[in-house]
């Protein structure tokens, strides 16, 4: 009986999964903002947009976190998880902000192959939480 008055569980995956969907979208939008230089600004917005959504899953999950008594992973580890991630956009908004910031309008040949493998990375963090298939919900 004492274990249904307990909070577990919660929603940690689904979390995760709306966390690292922002990801990926800022990753895209930063590959964008260096292929188009000439809508810098809306990628840059569209990369703000992103990362302020992360910011309110990043505090939805520790609000979670404080209020669950059995977490599925050990609660440091949750912790982790969800601030790696979220440093992941906040260091694409810096790279967004500073090129809006100082217009840049020509950047090394080197700069859109690593924006992309940049992106790449962003599609295998959401691949990488992601649960198996055999294990999504309907």
């Amino acid at each position: 009986m004492l274990n249904r008055l307990m909070p577990r569980e919660g929603k940690f995956f689904d979390l995760f999964n709306a966390h690292a969907a922002q990801i990926a979208e800022g990753g895209h939008a930063l590959a964008r903002l260096f292929a188009d230089f000439e809508a810098s600004a809306a990628h840059a917005e569209h990369i703000d947009v992103a990362e302020r959504n992360a910011d309110k899953i990043t505090h939805e999950t520790i609000s979670l976190l404080h209020k669950t008594f059995i977490t599925p992973l050990d609660r440091d580890q949750i912790h982790q998880l969800i601030n790696k991630m979220d440093d992941i956009l906040d260091l694409i908004q810096d790279v967004a902000e500073s090129f809006v910031l100082y217009d840049i309008r020509h950047v090394s040949a080197e700069a859109p192959p690593l924006a992309q493998i940049c992106q790449m990375t962003c599609d295998r963090v959401k691949a990488a939480v992601a649960p198996p298939p055999a294990l999504r919900h309907p």
